[in-house]
C-alpha cells in the first residue's frame, strides 16, 4: 500500500502557487510552505527535494542556481518564553533575500533573516546563519567566508549577459569544453 500512496502523491501533487515565478525558471520538486510568500526571478533553477518555509517571505533574484535538498527557513519560535518550554506560540518571521547570480550548493540550510549578496557562492552542506557579502564564497557550519570571487572577472562576464546553462541551452549555445 505504501508504494501506491507514493505514486498517488507524485501524480496528484499540485504545483505550489508562488507569489511570483518567472516562466524561464525551473522548480524541480520539494515542499514549499506558504508559497504565496515566495518570489522567484528569471533563469532560476531550484533542485529537487527543496524544503522551504515561506511564512516570513523568500525573495530570489535572477540567474540563481539552488542545488537539491536545500532548506530555507523564515520563522523561529520564542525560546525565551516566560510561559512555556521549550518555546511558546509566538513566531518571529524574517525574510530571506537571495540576490542575482548566486550559486547555492547541495544540502544548504539558510536561516531566517539572512540576505545573500549578488554573485555569492554557498558551498554544499553549509548552514548560513548570517548575511553573506556580495561575491563571497562561504562554507561550513556555521558558514564562514573562505574567499571572494574576482570582482573584475565577475563584472566582465556579467556584461556579456550570458548566464547559467538553462539560459545558454535556450539560446542554443553549446557546452564549453575545456
Amino acid at each position: 500500500m505504501g508504494k501506491l500512496n507514493l505514486i498517488k502523491n507524485l501524480i496528484f501533487k499540485q504545483k505550489p502557487k508562488f507569489k511570483q515565478v518567472d516562466s524561464s525558471s525551473v522548480i524541480k520538486s520539494g515542499d514549499f510552505f506558504s508559497p504565496q510568500n515566495i518570489s522567484i526571478g528569471k533563469n532560476v533553477y531550484v533542485g529537487p527535494s527543496s524544503y522551504w518555509y515561506g511564512h516570513g517571505k523568500i525573495s530570489i533574484g535572477n540567474n540563481v542556481i539552488i542545488g537539491p535538498k536545500t532548506t530555507i527557513w523564515t520563522v523561529n519560535h520564542n525560546y525565551d518564553s516566560e510561559v512555556s518550554l521549550p518555546y511558546d506560540e509566538v513566531d518571529y518571521h524574517k525574510e530571506v533575500v537571495i540576490h542575482d547570480n548566486v550559486w547555492i550548493g547541495v544540502n544548504v540550510c539558510i536561516n531566517a533573516g539572512v540576505t545573500i549578496g549578488e554573485g555569492a557562492v554557498i558551498a554544499m552542506g553549509s548552514v548560513v546563519t548570517k548575511d553573506v557579502e556580495p561575491l563571497a564564497i562561504v562554507g561550513g557550519n556555521p558558514a564562514k567566508t573562505i574567499k571572494y570571487r574576482d570582482k573584475a572577472k565577475y563584472e566582465k562576464v556579467k556584461k556579456l549577459d550570458d548566464f547559467h546553462y538553462l539560459e545558454r541551452k535556450r539560446k542554443g549555445i553549446k557546452k564549453i569544453k575545456k
